[in-house]
């Protein structure tokens, strides 16, 4: 099988990534940041508003000289995706503290990882991305390795269910599963289900990956609070193993409350 990474757009419209070391000049063009002046650091001052990146109505961020003319100039205010900085941090944490250089020989001990564990979003970006990162920094020589994870162990999927109201205008508006009541009939078949904060119907939108956009995830703090930090891992471990799709059941949790 062979793996083809797209083009990559590295580049953010946004404050809190990585700086892009790079200068515009209106007479000289885009210039890199001189290497003595690395690395560019990121403003801590600064408050996002939602009207844009604060980088570009930062002058002190965004004025600067143009490193080739002199002249005055500016600042790329994008920012680099966290991607980048992920696709080697193994590197850097294996080299910590070392002010002089990205990594060191370090990294050639205790790299490549032994075992990835990830989403199949991970397998499919992350780690083709720091496949990818490993050899542009075998290229420029700051690694020998080829690879940089020994073995991958692609976790499956966490569903719930998905439930929604389509307004007759307006966006699709979803609630979490927690917020909704499930009704049956007599003979305990499945009639419907109400949000529980008015009493009124929702749509079942059936069972989906968990995910911010859709509000079925289910909040980890409450069950630990209630059954305990180990109790709530052994019960997710016992469910389903790693590498298989886990569908969300409370059931069990409710036959031990009454138990």
């Amino acid at each position: 099988m062979n793996w083809r990474l797209r083009d990559w757009g590295v580049s953010r419209q946004r404050y809190w990534g990585t700086p892009i070391p790079l200068i515009h000049c209106a007479a000289c063009g885009v210039q890199p940041v001189p290497d003595h002046e690395l690395p560019v650091v990121l403003p801590d001052d600064l408050v996002p508003d939602g009207s844009g990146s604060p980088l570009a109505r930062s002058e002190a961020f965004l004025k600067c000289s143009c490193p080739k003319c002199g002249g005055p100039a500016r600042r790329e205010t994008d920012t680099l995706d966290t991607f980048v900085d992920s696709s080697w941090y193994y590197f850097r944490f294996a080299s910590a503290g070392n002010d002089a250089a990205m990594v060191d020989g370090r990294a050639a001990y205790w790299l490549p990882v032994d075992q990835y564990i990830g989403g199949i979003e991970h397998a499919i970006l992350h780690l083709l991305y720091s496949r990818f990162w490993t050899r542009v920094m075998r290229d420029l020589g700051l690694t020998a390795l080829d690879e940089p994870f020994t073995n991958l162990l692609t976790q499956g999927m966490v569903l719930n269910e998905i439930f929604y109201r389509k307004p007759a205008s307006g966006r699709i508006v979803y609630y979490n599963p927690a917020d909704v009541d499930v009704q049956v009939d007599e003979k305990g078949a499945r009639i419907g289900a109400v949000l529980r904060a008015d009493g009124e119907p929702v749509e079942s939108g059936g069972i989906g990956t968990m995910s911010k956009s859709k509000s079925n995830g289910v909040d980890p703090d409450k069950l630990v609070e209630r059954y305990g930090a180990d109790t709530a891992r052994l019960f997710m471990m016992f469910a389903a193993p790693p590498e298989q799709t886990l569908e969300w059941s409370t059931r069990a949790w409710r036959a031990r409350s009454a138990s």
